[in-house]
């Protein structure tokens, strides 16, 4: 019973910081073990080179962010939310953020080596017009990456995931809301888009036992010859 009552605790407290402070929801979220490994891992497979360019597109409170700044990189994170981006500036001073919509990224023509997008490109309606600011604003060669729930896992997943992970209270409520409240795709519907959108060498793979998934692309080399 006492499990019972935690456990409903959990989930309408996110319920509550999502209407009330979604701010820092996504700060304590940020710090759960297995959400920080997932986003690192995807991250270093980008594979990415020292000094590289990287835009961050949906960077909340720029946790990611720092650590693509520990591994070398040269990350700019961008998040259409004032109260993320104050935060990510106070979290990360080095840093650089800047709120903006993503469907209007203020950035000259081919600016970055590298642009990614946890947990965006899904919930954007207008995936058309996201895809066309991402491929104008990446580098010819240059990369990109998205990370999205998964269409093919469900809830007999969750519970399995839940129990590899030994996870409880928050941490638990905190993933069954990752996998309960945002829309899903599957990898097949990211590749068409991303193939329509001009990017080649797609790949995806997949996350936290097929909970998540990324798909990576490069942007072509024009051949001026």
């Amino acid at each position: 019973m006492f499990n019972l009552i935690s456990k409903y605790y959990y989930q309408l407290q996110i319920q509550g910081l999502i209407l009330v402070n979604p701010c820092r929801l996504f700060d304590r979220i940020n710090q759960l073990e297995w959400y920080k490994r997932t986003h690192r891992q995807w991250f270093d497979e980008i594979n990415l080179k020292t000094n590289t360019r990287v835009l961050e597109i949906g960077s909340a409170t720029g946790t990611l962010t720092n650590y693509i700044a520990e591994t070398g990189s040269i990350p700019i994170g961008l998040d259409s939310s004032s109260k993320m981006i104050k935060l990510a500036r106070k979290n990360h001073p080095a840093i650089s953020f800047i709120q903006a919509s993503a469907l209007e990224l203020a950035f000259k023509k081919e600016t970055f080596d590298a642009v990614i997008a946890a947990s965006l490109l899904n919930i954007i309606p207008d995936k058309d017009l996201l895809l066309k600011e991402i491929f104008r604003a990446t580098n010819q060669g240059g990369k990109i990456s998205v990370l999205v729930p998964s269409k093919n896992f469900g809830d007999s997943d969750l519970l399995r995931l839940q129990q590899t992970e030994s996870v409880s209270g928050f941490s638990a409520a905190a993933m069954k809301a990752w996998h309960n409240k945002p829309p899903k795709m599957s990898a097949e519907e990211i590749t068409v888009i991303l193939t329509q959108a001009g990017f080649t060498k797609i790949k995806s793979k997949y996350y936290l036992q097929g909970m998540v998934i990324s798909v990576t692309a490069v942007k072509p080399i024009l051949n001026h010859s």
